[in-house]
């Protein structure tokens, strides 16, 4: 009897390690997954070229994913939504692709050409060298030539150049909403539109874009790779320190080099949503040689204009924030879609007033359009013949698209109230110093991300691809971001994984593996989409480094059209 039993435990025990065996999840690099060269090859010349400028060393992801075009990643969303009428809307927009990476740049004023239209290829790299190459900025040295046909030769410098960079107001916005655009559509006719410009690397993400407008570098160079990045302990941290801490930016900006090389006497300054945009203007005091040029930053939690003053000067009528002026600019924002019903395209006003909504709506565009006038005339912009440098960061239409998405009418009117604020800024300084005084410049630091569901895409679960990497290299993963993987290497090294390994996985990464367990909807997904390969290309930062002109040449133009836009080379 004893030995039945026996007999009949032992096959228990087999069985149930047999089963648990057939249930553990596979390990290591997948049998089917696709090698870093054809990843490459299908991705492009295009894509690598800017993924490649946007690499710094230890400070970068040990991998980019590049998802496919229209697919996107994002933090756990709702899969009940998934085929309703009311799909997720919130988006980000990290990826190299040309309909987040074409943006428009556009100059009017003394020396510009009118009515021009220039489709040569060109990158937001090339306004910092427009302005070198204008004023003579000594010891300049941008990877861009200055803009072609961008100011006639022998143009005198004027008092004012007013950089204005519209958050998330790439070509794919503004062509969404073409009627709410009046003012730019004015200044394309009278100055030069550059129609084929992109940012000139990649990821979009906002610091990184604001510091090449800056510096006429991208972020190979510049250093600042994103919104986060690693810093030299390992830690990922925010890449102004959350303290509008401008140490991580490598190399001074245009605006910081012309103030040094005429003593401090130009007048330099910002009105911006967060740190990630003072790459646009530079260190301020923290530079050798620097001041305390203005800035102006917004404080979410406390609803408030700030900046470290350690660096910088936040402007005069800016250091008492009247909240109760932007609460009355809410309260008008009922009757903007037609309708006098109490809300705002079915959005109430205490959502809106969310503070991390808050800055997506009408009133906020209206409110940071008051700031910016106001530095302007706190800081006597044009009061003198020494060429003074402001950039000026509206948010409020890229915050709108991640809130409410570009296809849908809350877009347009944000974008229709801060085309309203530029006309604005337009105005002062046609009665403060004259049109003829002053160069405007308008651009954008990226597109917008469309509903997923448009394009037969897929918003991808950042907490899910954490999980699964971890599932089948251990727990290497230190954080995955909208676009970087940042890895323990040390565990990585114990573990005998390399970061080719990971960026092979999520080349053969399905649809199907990012559905977390038991998740509410998940029985809305087809079936038939679950074996959807989610990403493009997946790669690691040292294979990015490691590329010749010669070898990026050779990809080619790849298997994704979204990806064909023009590169401008100075590359060496």
């Amino acid at each position: 009897m004893f030995k039945r039993v026996l007999v009949v435990a032992v096959a228990a025990l087999l069985v149930a390690a047999g089963a648990a065996y057939i249930l553990k999840p596979e390990r290591g690099v997948p049998g089917d997954a696709p090698t870093i060269e054809a990843m490459a090859r299908d991705v492009g010349t295009s894509i690598l070229t800017h993924l490649k400028r946007g690499d710094f060393p230890d400070r970068s992801g040990d991998v980019i994913a590049v998802p496919k075009p229209y697919s996107y990643m994002i933090g756990q969303w709702d899969y009940t939504s998934l085929d309703t009428d009311q799909p997720w809307s919130n988006t980000t927009h990290p990826n190299p692709w040309d309909y987040l990476t074409e943006v428009p740049i556009i100059l009017r004023g003394p020396g510009v050409p009118a009515g021009a239209t220039i489709d040569s290829p060109v990158d937001i790299a090339g306004l910092a060298s427009t302005w070198a190459d204008l004023l003579g900025v000594q010891d300049y040295d941008g990877v861009q030539p200055p803009l072609p046909g961008a100011i006639e030769p022998g143009t005198e410098p004027p008092k004012v150049i007013l950089n204005i960079v519209i958050d998330g107001a790439g070509w794919n916005v503004l062509e969404q909403h073409p009627h709410s655009w009046p003012t730019i559509q004015r200044l394309r006719d009278e100055g030069t539109t550059y129609t084929a410009a992109t940012i000139g690397s990649a990821p979009s993400t906002t610091g990184a874009l604001h510091a090449t407008f800056g510096t006429g570098h991208y972020p190979e160079d510049h250093g600042i790779i994103g919104n986060t990045f690693r810093d030299e302990t390992g830690s990922i941290e925010d890449v102004y320190l959350d303290n509008a801490d401008p140490s991580y930016l490598e190399g001074p900006t245009v605006a910081e080099l012309w103030d040094e090389q005429n003593d401090n006497r130009p007048v330099v300054g910002t009105v911006s949503y967060e740190g990630w945009h003072l790459g646009m203007i530079g260190h301020g005091a923290q530079r050798d040689g620097g001041d305390k040029d203005y800035a102006a930053i917004w404080d979410v939690p406390e609803m408030k204009w700030w900046i470290n003053e350690d660096y910088y000067t936040l402007p005069g009528s800016l250091e008492t924030t009247d909240i109760s002026r932007l609460e009355s600019y809410e309260l008008e924002l009922d009757g903007r879609d037609g309708l006098d019903d109490g809300s705002w395209f079915g959005n109430e006003l205490e959502a809106i007033r969310d503070p991390k909504v808050r800055v997506a709506s009408p009133a906020y565009a209206r409110f940071a359009g008051d700031a910016s006038v106001e530095m302007l005339r706190d800081g006597g912009f044009g009061e003198d013949d020494l060429t003074d440098i402001a950039w000026i960061e509206l948010k409020a239409p890229d915050s709108a698209g991640h809130a409410w998405n570009m296809l849908n009418p809350e877009v347009g009117d944000v974008l229709e109230e801060t085309d309203a604020q530029i006309a604005r800024m337009l105005r002062y300084l046609d009665q403060k110093i004259g049109r003829g005084n002053y160069i405007v410049a308008i651009s954008a630091d990226h597109g917008q991300q469309p509903l997923a569901e448009m394009f037969g895409a897929w918003r991808i679960s950042i907490p899910e691809v954490g999980n699964d990497i971890e599932e089948r290299f251990g727990d290497i993963v230190v954080k995955v971001t909208t676009s970087d993987l940042y890895l323990d290497r040390d565990v990585m090294k114990e573990e005998g994984v390399t970061a080719a390994d990971v960026a092979r996985f999520l080349g053969s990464y399905t649809l199907g593996e990012n559905i977390p367990d038991g998740a509410p909807g998940a029985d809305r997904v087809p079936e038939s989409r679950l074996d959807e390969k989610l990403y493009a290309g997946a790669f690691p930062g040292s294979f990015l480094r490691s590329l010749t002109a010669e070898k990026l040449e050779s990809y080619g133009e790849g298997i994704y059209p979204e990806g064909r836009f023009p590169i401008t080379t100075i590359d060496q």
